[in-house]
């Protein structure tokens, strides 16, 4: 069954992410894509073809005839109206992270997935990722036994400049950059994230809106900890470092290298692998110059959910709980104190 998708932004992201993956998946027709502006239109005709339908407003891919499915990949103030408008005109929706800017955007969408019958997949790829893949397997497995303490590490050049350094249309540096680690913390964990401490500022890069590094401190129900941390004013020599430590192992992860290890406790053992992703996936360099991963298989997950009905792996549930988080860490920084994910979620 060949679904046609139509793109709501067709920007920088959208083309590298989005088309160029999409042109390498079977049974799938890009019919329509939007930007405001006139060389992403003619970017993305150049990519996909002359039949190409390119439309300045992302209103009216939603009347193109036959269209199954759109992917919301607009700025992030934009995802609640285009995802809402998606949805009554009867359309699977695969929408950027975040799934909205607030708590009340992200169950406006949610519920209007469920009265339509439609697919809610919200982009957080690195669920997909191989690397990530391997992780949670080793731990549902055991194989570090009761996971305790999971962390991230990532120091980095500052962010693309545009919108996404805008505090406005993107709803702050950790919900727009850092929802995708948060993301695998809610989802390697799998417990329900309580309450969140952290601390961050603008302390190199002054001249920008958002904040140039934080540390966040996540407590989960039955004690599990996760610690984030992250710099933009770092762009050479380091890689996202990922790992978890529980009673009977660990396991550590670097981005950019692909690398697992592993060590186990007792008996000891150790074991090292590269876990890369497939050769044809259309990666793509952030701002940074890191690849991002993960968004082939993302988007064949997606076309699959739209062709049969299943629940995404990355639904509007778990989206909705982890911009609770990104929000819970804005505002403890901004506050001064330990913000709980209840608070947020307004129970």
């Amino acid at each position: 069954m060949t679904i046609n998708i139509g793109l709501l932004g067709a920007g920088w992201f959208g083309r590298e992410a989005h088309v160029k993956n999409l042109l390498r998946l079977p049974d799938v027709n890009v019919a329509a894509v939007s930007s405001r502006s006139a060389d992403s239109r003619e970017s993305a005709v150049d990519l996909v073809g002359d039949q190409l339908q390119a439309f300045e407003d992302w209103r009216d891919v939603l009347n193109v005839d036959g269209l199954d499915a759109v992917i919301v990949a607009l700025t992030n103030d934009q995802h609640h109206a285009a995802a809402m408008a998606a949805f009554a005109a009867g359309k699977h929706v695969l929408c950027e992270k975040p799934l909205g800017l607030t708590i009340a955007q992200c169950d406006d969408i949610i519920a209007a997935a469920e009265s339509t019958g439609k697919v809610l997949q919200i982009g957080h790829e690195m669920r997909h990722q191989g690397l990530y893949q391997k992780m949670k397997s080793m731990v549902e497995a055991g194989d570090v036994g009761d996971p305790r303490i999971m962390w991230c590490r990532e120091y980095r050049g500052p962010m693309r400049p545009g919108w996404r350094s805008s505090e406005t249309l993107t709803g702050g540096m950790l919900l727009e950059k850092n929802c995708h680690h948060f993301d695998l913390f809610n989802w390697i964990l799998d417990a329900p994230p309580v309450r969140v401490s952290a601390f961050g500022g603008k302390d190199v890069l002054t001249d920008r809106e958002l904040l140039d590094n934080a540390q966040v401190l996540v407590e989960y129900e039955g004690g599990r900890r996760a610690v984030f941390e992250i710099c933009l004013f770092a762009p050479t020599g380091g890689d996202c470092e990922i790992g978890i430590v529980g009673s009977g192992g660990r396991i550590d992860t670097r981005n950019q290298a692909i690398h697992l290890e592993y060590h186990r406790f007792d008996p000891a053992e150790h074991m090292s692998e590269q876990v890369p992703d497939p050769d044809d996936e259309a990666g793509f360099k952030d701002a940074s110059g890191r690849v991002d991963r993960g968004i082939k298989a993302e988007l064949s997950h997606f076309l699959d959910c739209c062709r049969t009905g299943a629940t995404p792996l990355n639904d509007g549930k778990s989206a909705r709980l982890n911009v609770a988080v990104c929000l819970a860490a804005q505002e403890s920084i901004r506050r001064g104190e330990v913000v709980t994910i209840a608070e947020m979620l307004g129970s």
